[in-house]
């Protein structure tokens, strides 16, 4: 494999290139010594590089459509047609990006919902709770510890935690209603034996 090999003390301003150090220092008219090859910056040179490529590219395309039989408008429409596809065809990040953000939204909202109910936080209940537990949740809080800590300080919340009066004894009775539904079944079965 044969690598090309540039002898950069050629370009080298110290005079000691390959050309014995001949450097021109002739006046140009003003005052100024002039050079006799331009310079060009990295970008004038990438914007060369960069247009060659582009019309060495359009030479080949043209090249293969005559040969197909087509004639230099049907080349130009055909060249067109596949810019525009092409871009066309290009995905929208931004917009992928925004449909994410809104389905994990949602998939960490129903998360949320399903933590609450978990814990007795009624349907009603349940937009309220969440609004206050979210202002709670933080870097070092999650929503779980944040809910646990909102329904400890807020058991009227919690389904567990709510309070009823017993119908038939006048008393109160703390649970989900299961003294309250027992007394009911009672009542139910006194008067199936009468």
């Amino acid at each position: 494999m044969l690598k090309n090999v540039m002898n950069l003390h050629l370009f080298d301003e110290s005079g000691e290139g390959g050309n014995g150090g001949q450097t021109n220092s002739g006046d140009n008219g003003n005052g100024s010594q002039g050079n006799a090859g331009a310079t060009y910056t990295y970008q004038q040179a990438e914007e060369i590089a960069t247009a060659r490529a582009q019309r060495a590219e359009q030479a080949a395309l043209k090249s293969f459509f005559q040969q197909q039989g087509m004639s230099d408008i049907e080349v130009q429409q055909a060249i067109a047609d596949y810019k525009a596809n092409k871009e066309k065809n290009k995905p929208n990040v931004s917009e992928i990006e925004k449909e994410r953000d809104t389905y994990k939204q949602q998939v960490e909202q129903m998360n949320n919902e399903k933590v609450l109910t978990s814990k007795g936080v009624k349907s009603e209940d349940l937009d309220y709770v969440m609004f206050k537990v979210t202002k709670l949740v933080d870097d070092k809080t999650d929503f779980k510890k944040a809910a646990e800590k909102f329904l400890k300080d807020n058991p009227k919340y919690a389904g567990a935690g709510t309070y009823r009066i017993d119908t038939s004894s006048g008393s109160e009775g703390k649970g989900a209603g299961g003294s309250l539904n027992s007394s009911i079944n009672d009542a139910i079965r006194q008067a199936a034996r009468r």
